[in-house]
């Protein structure tokens, strides 16, 4: 009796993979083809999707230290990115943290 928890586990996850795979973009657009974006989409998309890794690179680079620089500039990066794609927001922001930091070492 207490084997059927891990028997339907077992039967349930391949079915829990396939199903995630299923919203997957390209699942996705593979069902809605006449509307899928074209090639240059997919790139701009794409590049946009590493910007906002570089945000996330960027305001955490100190994981164990408390940074009011990166505080002060993760507060701003979800202001931004209600109005800007994730590339303009990140060269803002390495401008913004260079600029703060150089000025942090100047006090």
């Amino acid at each position: 009796m207490t084997k059927w928890p891990a028997i339907l586990l077992l039967l349930l996850f391949p079915a829990m993979a396939a199903l995630a795979d299923g919203f997957s973009y390209e699942a996705i657009a593979e069902r809605y083809g006449d509307t899928r974006l074209d090639a240059r989409q997919v790139r701009e998309a794409k590049m946009q999707g590493e910007c906002l890794v570089g945000l996330k690179e960027l305001n955490f680079q100190k994981r164990h230290d408390f940074d009011p620089v990166a505080e002060w500039t993760n507060f701003r990066v979800i202001s931004l990115l209600e109005h800007l794609k994730p590339c303009t927001v990140l060269i803002m922001i390495e401008v913004a943290r260079s600029e703060l930091v150089r000025d942090e070492g100047n006090e």
